[in-house]
């Protein structure tokens, strides 16, 4: 005989207040912390059923004790594609209740990116089905950063008007968007009212274990990792789940064994002494050591044998709807009226095993259930026939969709669905990938549009569907991308669709390793294109085809040999107007570069001129190849279009194009001489870089390229064992040699071998055609080096020859370079001082100001050595200050030390004034002084605004000012 279910303890008090101490103390002080202004996060980590979710109902109750907002969500096994799931439950309450004013204050960066995740149709959702492979979105979809970005910026506002907790639990099952930004608010958190308290199972990721563990390791979580019960806390939490005295010491044993102190599983066995009335006696203690450590699942067996046919199907249908289901949704799904349900609750026995939501009782919305543990409803699921599972997931995704029209949440159950060819589905699940791009998260859209694949979808639609996976796919794992793109081209039929999606391949080979399959494709589908009398667009496709091989030529060694017969042809097809003749333009002017054509950077400037082209993922690399032209043209405006363009990258949040644009810019600042800029750029490159690789990408250009600028900033900066640990990584010789080479001479190691480096990399670069010495530096050290080995006349040569070079491409960097080095060898002292004179000459009101530093360095010494000492101080000195703004400590320390040998005293560096900001500090100085609030800095920036007022207390003391309105002036000096 059975006992009627009955409410059952969900023990939530119980668990706390038994063996919990130390972690409701911990609680208790970092829940309340966000009320008196400080930011926390506590992790709860332990086996399934350990009372994690226990302690977080706990911490909520405690926040909302102190006064906090608080914020729930839980993440389940069924939404880990439902991109941003987790973050919508938390957050959809702060933009369904905040006011339409407060909404509105947010700028045009963030309020839109935000608003975007947290509706269902955001509105910069690209329609993917009307527009071109390839083709920008006229409403471009929200990338990556800005949508993290915009989620940081409605939590900061809303505990602007009152403190927060966030509470995650299952953070396991967490969707990967959802984790990203949990990881981006967490080193965030100490600066906003915000607590943040998740649970998280051991031993389970979810699919996303690398993402998962960065969130859970991250320095600002406070871990707790609660214990099992002991036998004493065993038997009193048996005594109150049984309501009953006079358990024997053997049965309570026996349980605590069976269970190993785990909350859960012994809950579970109480349920099941209860309901069939088991004495609790030493007699009847083996019963319970036959559950074992699987109490949970077999007790679900014995659950489901006893219900009835129409209880089994609505416990079946709950399982397969998931956490917070609508009544009416199960009995639907279950093929039952609502009475029915009502009673099927009862039978499956409410509160003990289904509970109702917790929200449930607001008086809002229909009523919804949910299993009281996700092992329960594992369990359940798990005994539901593969083929009925199926079939139930498919009735529930129509089920959804009359009830919310979310694509995603439909999407959701059509991923556990069998294929049935329903176009209908199809659609949904590009609806569900589209908007997962849009809210940048490309990972999950990949996974809906290879399930639309599956369906499989009409014959028509497979092309599309394939460049939209292999977009979807593409900064993820290329390998696969490639896959998908060739699939779609064996599959297209017109020559331009053909040529179209020959563009993508190539594009894509110019960020990873490129093959020749891919050059072979692009000749292809060029050759077609040239027989198609396809008008002004296919004409125009055929010449950002051209730009797309040299791209691929750039990046490998792929079709490189026939360049220089090519080009004539190439220079004339850019003759056009159009998108396509511009990114040639850009193309071009690049290898126009690469070997010394003085007339490249007239053509990058027109490529930049005029109608330009619009920055997208397509374009960003004829942009930043353009712009690299710029740079090594020492053209000025250079440097404020590389900030527009880094500003358009962080409004887009691409990671791609803030990759490209952060690398190229490192160029910039190292020219300039910011050498601290220079970093902060090549570490955001490098950052971008790692992720690539992390994903399985070899980055033929973008890392080495990085690499490189990042390890000359630190030669320069003397800290050269970090240099030597960013240049050890593998790449081209012609990218990573010439500073190999100068790292070598920085350490002064044997002349020998820093001379076989440098030609080692001159090889390379003339195999390659790179001429120019402005984009591969490396007959200076080869030079030094060769006069240091006693090799004096083979270092004139090359001297000569990099004079020639620099004279060639007349940008004022490598001439004032190659008059140096032409001096270094001089035989005669007096001719050393009149070419170290001619490079100050040169170099002087350029851009590059360190090179302009060192020929003044090396002027002085010179001059000193030549027993003119007053003028030597005078040239020193000036050289000493440039150095010292720059923080090129090696040279600045090389220039005092030649100021003392000419009877002079240096001055210390200074310690105050604009000389002493920082350039993050200078950033929020020059803002500030033009007008920008704190809040504005601090979106521009992406800090936050604590951040801004921390900088500005050091920026005020610095300048010896007490007033924003001072800050203008002091910046002048």
């Amino acid at each position: 005989m059975s006992a009627e279910p009955g409410p059952f303890p969900s023990s939530a008090e119980d668990a706390v207040l038994l063996e919990r101490d130390h972690e409701a103390a911990v609680l208790d002080a970092r829940v309340t912390a966000p009320a008196h202004g400080e930011g926390t996060a506590v992790l709860l980590e332990g086996v399934a059923g350990i009372g994690k979710s226990t302690l977080l109902a706990y911490a909520r109750e405690r926040g909302r004790a102190a006064g906090l907002r608080v914020l729930s969500a839980r993440a389940t096994e069924l939404e880990t594609s439902f991109a941003f799931g987790v973050v919508r439950q938390l957050l959809e309450p702060l933009l369904a209740t905040a006011a339409a004013g407060q909404r509105s204050e947010l700028p045009a960066g963030p309020a839109p990116a935000a608003a975007a995740v947290l509706t269902s149709e955001p509105s910069g959702a690209p329609d993917s089905a009307d527009r071109e492979p390839g083709a920008t979105p006229a409403r471009p979809a929200v990338g990556d950063f800005a949508a993290l970005n915009g989620l940081l910026w409605l939590v900061a506002d809303a505990a602007e008007e009152g403190p927060l907790l966030l509470a995650v639990d299952d953070l396991h099952w967490c969707d990967p968007p959802s984790l990203r930004w949990l990881a981006f608010l967490l080193p965030r958190l100490a600066e906003l009212r915000v607590g943040l308290v998740a649970t998280v199972r051991s031993g389970e990721s979810g699919g996303s274990r690398a993402l998962l563990n960065q969130v859970a390791t991250d320095p600002a979580f406070t871990v707790l990792r609660p214990r099992p019960l002991g036998p004493g806390a065993a038997e009193e939490f048996l005594a109150r789940a049984l309501a009953r005295d006079g358990i024997e010491p053997a049965f309570a044993r026996a349980c605590h064994d069976a269970t190993a102190g785990n909350p859960l599983l012994l809950r579970e066995v109480a349920r099941a002494v209860r309901e069939q009335e088991l004495p609790t006696d030493a007699a009847h203690a083996g019963y319970v050591v036959d559950l074992g450590p699987h109490a949970v699942a077999r007790l679900v067996e014995r659950l489901l044998d006893r219900l009835g046919p129409r209880a089994r199907r609505f416990a079946a249908a709950l399982a397969v709807l998931g956490d917070d289901a609508p009544l009416a949704d199960a009995a639907a799904l279950a093929g039952i009226e609502q009475g029915v349900a009502l009673r099927c609750l009862d039978e499956i026995g409410h509160p003990g095993t289904v509970r109702d939501a917790e929200d449930a009782g607001d008086g809002y919305g229909p009523r919804r259930v949910r299993y009281v543990h996700p092992l329960i409803r594992a369990a359940v699921y798990g005994a539901v026939p593969a083929a009925d599972r199926a079939g139930l997931h498919r009735a529930a995704a129509r089920l959804v969709e009359a009830r919310t029209g979310d694509p995603t949440r439909i999407a959701a159950h059509l991923l556990h669905a069998a294929p049935a060819g329903d176009p209908h589905a199809v659609e949904l699940l590009r609806r569900a990938a589209e908007r997962s791009a849009a809210v940048g998260a490309p990972a999950e859209a990949a996974v809906f549009l290879g399930r639309a694949l599956e369906e499989p979808p009409p014959e028509s639609d497979r092309v599309p569907l394939l460049l939209a996976l292999a977009e979807a796919t593409i900064t993820q794992d290329i390998a696969a991308a490639a896959g998908h793109l060739r699939t779609a081209l064996r599959l297209a039929t017109g020559p331009v669709e053909r040529a179209r999606i020959a563009a993508l391949l190539g594009e894509a080979a110019t960020y990873v390793q490129p093959t020749d399959q891919a050059m072979a494709d692009l000749e292809q589908a060029v050759t077609a294109l040239e027989r198609e009398e396809g008008g002004v667009r296919a004409e125009d496709l055929r010449r950002r085809l051209a730009a797309t091989m040299l791209f691929t030529a750039f990046a490998s060694r792929s079709g490189r040999g026939d360049l220089p017969a090519r080009m004539p042809h190439l220079r004339e097809l850019a003759e056009h107007e159009g998108p396509g003749a511009r990114m040639l333009d850009c193309a071009v002017a690049y290898q126009d570069a690469m070997t010394g054509r003085p007339d490249a950077a007239d053509r990058a400037r027109r490529a930049l001129s005029g109608e330009p082209l619009e920055t997208s993922e397509h374009t960003v690399t004829a942009l930043a190849l353009a712009l690299a032209v710029l740079l090594l043209a020492e053209d000025p405006g250079a440097m404020p279009r590389l900030d527009a363009l880094m500003a358009d990258a962080r409004r887009r949040g691409s990671l791609r194009i803030l990759a490209s644009v952060s690398t190229v810019r490192a160029r910039g600042w190292l020219l300039a001489g910011q050498l601290a800029e220079a970093e902060s750029d090549a570490r955001d490159g490098l950052d971008a870089a790692r992720i690539y690789e992390r994903a399985g990408l070899r980055t033929t250009v973008l890392g080495p390229v990085v690499r490189a600028a990042l390890g000359d900033t630190l030669i320069l900066r003397g800290e050269l064992d970090e240099a030597g640990r960013v240049l050890a990584a593998e790449g081209p010789v012609h990218l990573l040699g010439g500073p190999r080479a100068r790292l070598r001479l920085a350490r002064g190691d044997a002349p020998a071998l820093v001379a076989r480096e440098a030609l080692e990399v001159g090889r390379a670069a003339r195999e390659l055609g790179v001429l120019n010495p402005a984009m591969v530096q490396w007959r200076v050290p080869a030079a030094l080096a060769l006069h240091a080995d006693g090799r004096t006349e083979q270092a004139r040569e090359l001297a000569g020859e990099e004079w020639a070079a620099a004279r060639a491409w007349g940008a004022p960097a490598p001439v004032g370079r190659a008059l140096r080095l032409l001096a270094a060898l001089a035989p005669q002292r007096a001719d050393a001082v009149e070419l170290l004179r001619e490079s100050v000459t040169v170099l002087d009101g350029s851009m590059a100001r360190l090179d302009r530093a060192a020929a003044r360095a090396d002027l002085g010494t010179a001059l000193h050595a030549a027993g003119f000492t007053a003028d030597a101080r005078s040239v020193l000195r000036i050289a000493l200050d440039t150095a010292e703004q720059c923080d090129a400590r090696p040279l600045a320390e090389r220039v005092r030390a030649a100021l003392r040998a000419a009877g002079a005293r240096p001055r210390r560096a200074a310690l105050s004034g604009p000389a002493a900001l920082t350039p993050s500090e200078l950033r929020v100085a020059e803002l500030a002084a033009a007008g920008a609030t704190n809040r504005v800095v601090a979106q521009q920036l992406f800090v936050t605004p604590k951040t801004v007022e921390v900088h500005l207390s050091r920026i005020y003391r610095k300048l010896g000012i007490t007033a924003r309105t001072q800050l203008a002036a002091a910046l002048r000096g």
